[in-house]
């Protein structure tokens, strides 16, 4: 689509800016990339009638601009929060994401001990046995929901398996916990309270089950990731209690929801580019990593992080004072045109010299502790649902509406029915 420089709305701290059509919204960056790369907004509106702390922000929008800020951790700092939205004395339940190095650093290289290669390997061979026991269930149906059948189910069970979380009834509380967490803003969560207390809900719902969960993890250690993340050390440091608790709500969040909302654009790009899907299923094997990193580049999960400088400095012509807000759009700098030809459009032949996609962070120490077992998750559904739900068509997404999580609430589809096994 194409939008006049009359008439495009770049208040991206309006929901306005955000209830608005796909294509409308990248073409609205694209033009900010072009025109006013670094760019002032007004704060958004409050989280909660009784909060009186939103400021405005910069956006940056361009690649090399993520890239720098990102790196440079001594004068933009994640410490008073990665949102756009401001979420007083709730940001703790974010765990190391909102601390700076020395702390960072600390608790990031505890947790590093437990993603040691053996434990990844444990990890991912359970992921394919996971998915294709959910496919099996749903690819004899021929029609339904893939959000609820299949991109919210996988993730759900993958990330409670690694974590030991066995109870079918603890699964679906995880599961409905961490779809809510990132979606304050949305109407749907509205009879909850304010999008403050909505998220307020979602962390209070996670933090419940950590400190039922941590506790008998340390008691009776098992083979699963909450067992390590308690147990590991580095240079004779360990997390607290409270603080593997914390871990454990962000991985839930975090992990679970980026990974279901990826997979839902995964199947919708590809319903907008069938030739590229005829190219991947041609080599499936050889071409299944770089269709998963275009993918990510294409419709990234998280659409922002935010950082807050520590003193002014200046960015290319515009200096931003100590104290400002700087919000770093992946949704944008993944298509720049500076660094990625011919942007705008899927390709899945981009090797990854040629794709250096920001989806996992632009660089520098808080770049994605999970990418790898992301990218094994979204494969191995892939695999499945390609090759055995023939003549998939889908429809047309249902958004979820936020500034942050780049969410698919609902996507219908139909396909051939799998024959059930006798």
């Amino acid at each position: 689509m194409s939008v006049s420089t009359e008439s495009i709305d770049t208040r991206l701290n309006s929901l306005e800016f955000w209830a608005k059509p796909r294509a409308y919204r990248h073409e609205a960056f694209r033009w900010l990339r072009n025109n006013r790369p670094i760019s002032w907004n007004d704060a958004p509106e409050s989280l909660d009638p009784n909060l009186q702390n939103a400021k405005g922000f910069w956006s940056l929008v361009k690649h090399r601009h993520l890239r720098e800020v990102s790196r440079n951790v001594e004068v933009f700092s994640s410490a008073e929060g990665v949102f756009i939205d401001d979420f007083p004395q709730l940001e703790d339940m974010l765990s190391f994401i909102v601390t700076d190095p020395p702390r960072h650093t600390e608790m990031r290289n505890i947790v590093t001990v437990a993603f040691t290669p053996r434990n990844i390997r444990k990890m991912s061979d359970k992921i394919g046995g996971i998915v294709r026991g959910i496919v099996d269930d749903v690819a004899p149906l021929g029609e339904g929901d893939l959000c609820e059948l299949i991109t919210k189910e996988v993730p759900g069970r993958v990330f409670c398996s690694m974590l030991g979380i066995t109870d079918n009834e603890q699964i679906q509380y995880t599961m409905d916990a961490a779809e809510q967490f990132a979606c304050w803003n949305d109407p749907e969560y509205a009879h909850i309270g304010s999008p403050l207390m909505v998220f307020a809900d979602a962390s209070q719902k996670l933090a419940n089950l950590a400190h039922e969960l941590v506790p008998e993890r340390i008691k009776n250690p098992g083979e699963d990731l909450l067992t390590w993340v308690a147990e590991a050390q580095y240079e004779g440091n360990k997390l607290s209690q409270n603080e593997v608790g914390v871990f454990f709500a962000l991985l839930a969040a975090g992990a679970n929801d980026t990974t279901r909302h990826a997979m839902a654009h995964t199947l919708n790009l590809f319903q907008e580019n069938p030739a590229q899907l005829e190219l991947l299923m041609g080599d499936f094997d050889n071409r299944v990593d770089d269709a998963v990193n275009e993918s990510l580049r294409m419709e990234p999960p998280l659409m922002h992080f935010r950082r807050t400088a520590t003193q002014d400095y200046q960015l290319d012509d515009v200096t931003i004072k100590e104290g400002d807000k700087v919000v770093m759009w992946y949704y944008a700098s993944n298509r720049d045109e500076d660094v990625f030809e011919n942007s705008e459009q899927m390709d899945i032949t981009r090797d990854e010299k040629h794709n250096p996609h920001q989806s996992f962070g632009a660089g520098g120490p808080h770049y994605c502790l999970g990418h790898i077992l992301g990218r094994e998750v979204l494969k191995a559904q892939m695999r499945e649902i390609y090759h055995r739900m023939p003549n998939l068509e889908v429809g047309e997404p249902d958004l979820l509406l936020s500034n942050f999580m780049n969410g698919v609430k609902r996507l219908p589809a139909t396909w051939t029915p799998e024959k059930k096994k006798s």
